[in-house]
């Protein structure tokens, strides 16, 4: 049996605004841009058809995966989307990350180095991998907080901002995080993008959406020019775990 359309999460939740910008928990699995066959079904869509915001024009200041919920920054002007583009650019934004990993790193915390290039072979635009010579500086800070039989709770800080970056650099440590369609098994998602979710997948992925949750926002005040941060809840991922 497939699951291609299993139930889209739209109930996003509005964690901070003001005239400036607007901070979101975003739900999963839910895209934030028009894409695909989600051209209509997405956050920046949901937020426009909303009457609160109809008439403003909201800028995305960075992304999400569809599959990865929580805390996400949305500008209100013009002059908040282009200093916060500078803030992302420099790295001056601070984003802490839960995931639920197949396995416990062998340390308790560290740093992950490995620079990403994109998979060509892959059919698929936005698959990475480990690409020693030409590949992206990428540095991602992890720390063990719990485990919990073969899984385990990792908090996650990205220093750079890769497409799937977190994803990838805990793959490629050999602990991918749960419910990853690509970097658990490609075939997966080769299969998933024909005849959607099925049980045999589910047995290997654990979960049908990815086990990643922003949880933290850290940045300057676009406005007001002070340090401000926004925080959201973490699903509980080990309770809907398969055995």
């Amino acid at each position: 049996m497939a699951f291609r359309n299993f139930f889209i999460d739209t109930n996003f939740q509005i964690i901070h605004e003001d005239d400036h910008i607007l901070v979101v928990n975003k739900p999963a699995p839910l895209a934030v841009h028009p894409v695909g066959s989600y051209f209509e079904l997405n956050l920046h869509s949901l937020l426009k058809k909303d009457p609160r915001w109809a008439e403003t024009k909201l800028h995305l200041t960075h992304r999400l995966d569809a599959e990865t919920s929580g805390v996400l920054l949305v500008a209100k002007t013009y002059e908040a989307a282009r200093f916060m583009g500078i803030e992302f650019q420099k790295g001056r934004v601070n984003k802490k990350y839960h995931a639920i990993t197949f396995g416990t790193p062998k340390d308790s915390e560290g740093e992950i180095n490995f620079p990403l290039g994109h998979d060509a072979s892959s059919g698929f635009q936005t698959v990475r991998i480990l690409d020693a010579e030409n590949g992206e500086a990428a540095k991602t800070y992890f720390k063990v907080l719990r485990s919990h039989g073969a899984y385990a709770l990792l908090d996650v800080e990205p220093k750079t901002g890769r497409t799937h970056q977190i994803r990838v650099h805990l793959a490629l440590l050999g602990h991918p995080i749960v419910g990853d369609k690509i970097y658990i098994d490609l075939n997966i998602f080769r299969r998933y993008v024909l005849g959607g979710l099925d049980e045999e997948m589910l047995k290997t992925i654990k979960l049908p959406r990815l086990a990643l949750h922003s949880y933290s926002l850290a940045f300057t005040h676009p406005h007001e020019k002070r340090e401000v941060a926004y925080t959201c809840s973490t699903p509980d991922f080990f309770g809907d775990l398969r055995s």
